[in-house]
């Protein structure tokens, strides 16, 4: 589904919950300690069960990555992977807890973001 195409159905009064979406998640902590892993296991465990729980959605397989500063996107495996596969059309929506989850750059968070909408 194109992002005009989801804008429409929107204007239409359909909420996101009512499309139907590929919907994959991006999890991520920036360090190894035991309180942050615990952080991404219930951010797994919420972002495939919302994304399950909702019946027009299709759950595609979250991307994950474990005790990497979010200050670049070089080190983060998981997520170019996820840019590439958003490229590719793998998946139509993305689901992270925050912004900062996703970059704490805010020029990174805004390319990507350009980039990404381009794609869909």
């Amino acid at each position: 589904m194109n992002i005009l195409k989801i804008r429409n159905e929107m204007r239409n009064g359909k909420s996101i919950f009512d499309l139907p979406l590929r919907v994959t998640f991006y999890a991520r902590v920036s360090t190894e300690k035991d309180e942050q892993l615990n952080s991404l296991e219930n951010q797994v465990q919420y972002y495939t069960e919302l994304i399950q729980s909702k019946p027009n959605w299709t759950y595609i397989k979250g991307y994950i990555d474990e005790g990497i500063s979010g200050t670049s996107t070089k080190k983060r495996d998981s997520f170019n992977r996820m840019i590439a596969d958003a490229k590719a059309g793998c998946f139509d929506f993305i689901i992270t807890k925050e912004i900062s989850r996703f970059s704490r750059s805010t020029l990174d968070s805004i390319q990507y973001t350009q980039e990404l909408l381009g794609n869909l």
